[in-house]
């Protein structure tokens, strides 16, 4: 038997902070408990364990499960930002763009991800990538893809999703995109033009339409998920019961009571947004289209603090491999945005831990006797400053991960002879 004792100075279980000192025991694997104060110092461990055993002591100061990353495009590359390379990326061959979605994979890895939720692509490279990691059980991440997303003829989202005409052939292509989806997801408004602040074109689909679609997944198994801004597409989308509302920027409060009610979840995906507000540069942006931008993203933080009060079910995801949102990092600055924009610090991590988690029937992983462990350090407490979760030190998921911030707490990971020494 394998044993490791995680001592954190403090951590977040999945539901709530534990602000105390404790130990995290995993026994192959495992969680075996989770007990308040330094049970190494204790010698906590039986004698039986420490004779028979690979005992190893990592100290933290603060530990939570692995983040969950809601919505992102591994086939993006989010890093770049010259928008004629970007154009040339869609064109390349089919093993391009899986290559960049395996570095895209790394970098999730890297932040501390441990479950990632890709929104789709039209080519088929999130299918191969969930297929790859199904066939290898351990590996990290775990994963959920859409698959191909549906779409109106000549609408938005040619490079993610499949045309339909209307509600003759909706069905159809429904069945045909769903063997290879963990859930469906849907263009239901174009993007947002930034210089007038208003969201381009009308909803790709109307509410028989939106209804029809979530009957027909719902008779699949599947859950349904909206690409929608605006307010005449939310509106369509909370009647219709779409399962998750992803962006959603100029939301009002009689949307989130519907989706409160309906308990339709909302992935607000700050990151791209907030990316041309405040490198506008990059766009050529001029003054008064930064002054469109910040008032969508104060809409945006209003409308967030608002959800979390009113009992809407937020999770986080940042929509990584658009244009300024990095895969890895993008998740991490949408955490900090949310507590910037006055969300309280417990709930944005349960948006980025458990309720994902249970939402999208991944294995639950919260600090917790009898879970499978998957154990994120962090070299600070982000309920002391947010910005500790930039800083990841290492996780536990199927073994031992070191990540970019140096080793665990004082940079020891004790054998069991250095335990049985000092004990």
């Amino acid at each position: 038997m394998s044993v490791s004792l995680i001592v954190a100075d403090s951590c977040f279980d999945g539901e709530r902070h534990r602000p105390e000192q404790t130990t995290i025991v995993i026994r192959d694997g495992r969680i075996g408990e989770v007990v308040a104060g330094d049970l190494a110092a204790q010698n906590g461990a039986t004698p039986a364990e420490l004779r028979q055993a690979d005992v190893e002591v990592v100290r933290t100061p603060f530990a939570m499960p692995g983040l969950v990353e809601g919505h992102c495009h591994l086939f993006l590359d989010g890093d770049e930002t010259d928008q004629a390379l970007r154009s040339a990326h869609l064109k390349q061959p089919f093993e391009g763009l899986l290559e960049t979605a395996w570095r895209s994979l790394e970098l999730n890895v890297a932040a501390g991800i441990t479950a990632i939720r890709d929104a789709g692509d039209v080519h088929g490279v999130n299918t191969r990538i969930k297929a790859e990691l199904t066939a290898q059980p351990g590996r990290t991440p775990e994963m959920r893809s859409a698959g191909f997303a549906i779409r109106k003829a000549k609408r938005y989202g040619s490079f993610l999703a499949r045309e339909v005409q209307g509600l003759d052939d909706l069905p159809q292509v429904i069945r045909d995109v769903a063997p290879t989806a963990d859930y469906l997801k849907i263009m239901l408004s174009g993007i947002i033009d930034f210089e007038s602040g208003t969201v381009k074109g009308a909803p790709q689909f109307d509410v028989e339409e939106a209804k029809l679609i979530q009957a027909t997944a719902e008779e699949l198994g599947l859950q349904t998920s909206s690409h929608i801004s605006g307010l005449d597409g939310l509106t369509i989308a909370a009647e219709a019961g779409i399962n998750s509302i992803e962006h959603g920027f100029f939301m009002n409060r009689e949307i989130l009571a519907v989706m409160r009610d309906k308990q339709i979840a909302w992935i607000p995906t700050f990151m791209p947004v907030d990316f041309q507000w405040r490198y506008p540069e990059y766009c050529g942006w001029n003054e008064a289209t930064v002054g469109e931008l910040r008032k969508i993203l104060d809409n945006h933080d209003e409308h967030l603090v608002a959800a979390y009060e009113m009992g809407v079910p937020v999770i986080c995801g940042s929509d990584a491999g658009s244009y300024g949102s990095p895969h890895g990092r993008a998740l991490i600055e949408d955490l900090v945005l949310m507590r910037r924009a006055g969300a309280p610090m417990e709930a944005i991590l349960r948006s980025a831990t458990s309720l994902p988690r249970a939402t999208w029937g991944l294995p639950r992983a919260d600090l917790a006797v009898g879970c499978e462990a998957n154990v994120l350090c962090l070299a600070g407490s982000p309920f002391d400053a947010v910005e500790h979760v930039r800083s990841p030190q290492a996780v536990y998921h199927h073994g031992w991960r070191q990540l970019g911030h140096g080793t665990p707490g004082a940079a020891v990971a004790e054998s069991r002879a250095a335990l049985l020494v000092r004990n």
